[in-house]
């Protein structure tokens, strides 16, 4: 707790470690909704290039089991997995496959919206989102060697 009251102080953003994490069950979940979802929107799950562990990387460690749009240093660690069930990963470019470096976490109505945008639209509407999102998925790019 010193540690991260240090860097608050200091103004320094750090990645922390959830302090819960989910079981297995969990993240088959979240999968098991990508799939489904990918059936629906684009009649099949061919392009979900995403196991249950690549889930439990995207969902954990890229998003920190909250929604993309609610990612802030200050809510880690404080019931960040209470809304588990109100989240599902979608794909950030609809033109690209439902990878690693492609998902992201958000709560159904929150992809609802997110699916009838575009991604020019979100980069000019919300430029620092769109920024902190194409960053994430930059970040597991480069750990996954994508």
């Amino acid at each position: 707790m010193a540690s991260y009251v240090v860097t608050q102080l200091a103004g320094l953003q750090v990645q922390t470690e959830p302090v819960i994490n989910l079981d297995l069950d969990h993240y088959r979940i979240i999968h098991q909704r990508l799939v489904e979802h990918e059936e629906s929107l684009y009649g099949t799950a061919s392009e979900v290039q995403v196991d249950v562990e690549e889930v439990m990387y995207v969902t954990k460690e890229l998003w920190h089991g909250q929604s993309a749009r609610e990612q802030s240093a200050k809510d880690v660690g404080r019931g960040m997995w209470r809304s588990v069930n109100e989240l599902m990963l979608v794909r950030w470019d609809r033109e690209k496959p439902a990878s690693a470096s492609n998902l992201v976490l958000l709560k159904f109505n929150e992809a609802i919206e997110h699916e009838s945008r575009t991604l020019d639209d979100i980069m000019e509407k919300e430029p620092q989102y769109f920024e902190r999102v194409t960053s994430v998925l930059k970040r597991a790019e480069l750990e996954l060697g994508l």
